[in-house]
């Protein structure tokens, strides 16, 4: 049968994701679809797939899916664009609470721009190798810091792919290299899942936040700068946020049974 959906594309700082309402009809994509889906020569193109329901206790859930098909516990950019989304469809408030794989999420709606608590797990902590200056820390999905003196030079996809799996972290991990500036932080990420570098993480954002504020003495709230725009960190008593701008690009009908098999 020829299955058509509505699909709605959104970006956040220059992370990508095509988002589905599963709100009255549930929608399942294989983890083939959804890498048909992202493939951005013969699908929609995207840095992951979200799907939009309704929760018990929250205002709703995200379920979100990297690139390569598999399960992501969270996401900050797609979060927050999530919240964007729901707020178009009107099942947002100006303030509330979204359920994701790894807890409930606070969300604020500030005009144009959309803040997110993301949940941290840990304390920052020195790599295999404490002289190297790098340090690891989960922020939902785990995140390694690497201080750069210069991000533009990096050959980033083949240090991603080196430093993404350890023993320690069998799972795989972000790597994100972080320039020091004299007000902000220059930062670019590998993601796991997507396997190779992308124009901002929302996660990463937190946790390079962290690392600049607990190695180089950064006060908070922190901007940080990536290749796909500006977002800011702040700690709020015990809790992150994330914030920064969240656009609907555009929307269509796609059929799932005519995406391309590989």
């Amino acid at each position: 049968m020829n299955k058509t959906v509505d699909f709605y594309k959104y970006v956040g700082a220059g992370n990508d994701f095509v988002i589905f309402d599963s709100w009255n009809q549930k929608l399942k994509l294989t983890a083939q679809q959804i890498v048909s889906i992202c493939d951005r020569r013969f699908g929609i193109g995207a840095d992951g797939v979200m799907i939009l329901q309704p929760h018990h206790s929250a205002d709703f859930q995200m379920n979100y899916y990297n690139a390569d098909g598999s399960r992501g516990e969270m996401c900050g950019n797609g979060a927050r664009c999530l919240v964007s989304f729901a707020e178009f469809l009107g099942r947002a408030k100006s303030s509330g609470t979204f359920a994701a794989d790894d807890g409930i999420h606070q969300y604020d709606i500030l005009g144009d721009l959309v803040a997110v608590e993301v949940i941290v797990n840990g304390k920052l902590q020195d790599w295999d190798i404490p002289s190297t200056g790098c340090a690891f820390i989960d922020t939902g999905v785990p995140h390694l810091i690497i201080p750069s003196a210069d991000t533009a030079s990096e050959n980033l996809d083949p240090l991603g792919k080196k430093m993404n799996t350890h023993e320690a972290h069998p799972s795989g991990t972000n790597v994100n290299i972080a320039e020091k500036l004299s007000r902000s932080i220059k930062v670019r990420t590998w993601e796991r899942g997507v396997n190779m570098e992308t124009l901002a993480c929302g996660t990463g954002a937190v946790a390079t936040a962290i690392f600049a504020h607990d190695k180089w003495d950064f006060e908070w709230p922190i901007k940080l700068s990536f290749p796909g725009g500006e977002l800011e960190v702040d700690l709020r008593g015990n809790q992150y946020w994330l914030k920064g701008p969240a656009q609907l690009v555009f929307k269509g009908q796609l059929s799932l049974s005519r995406l391309h098999r590989n």
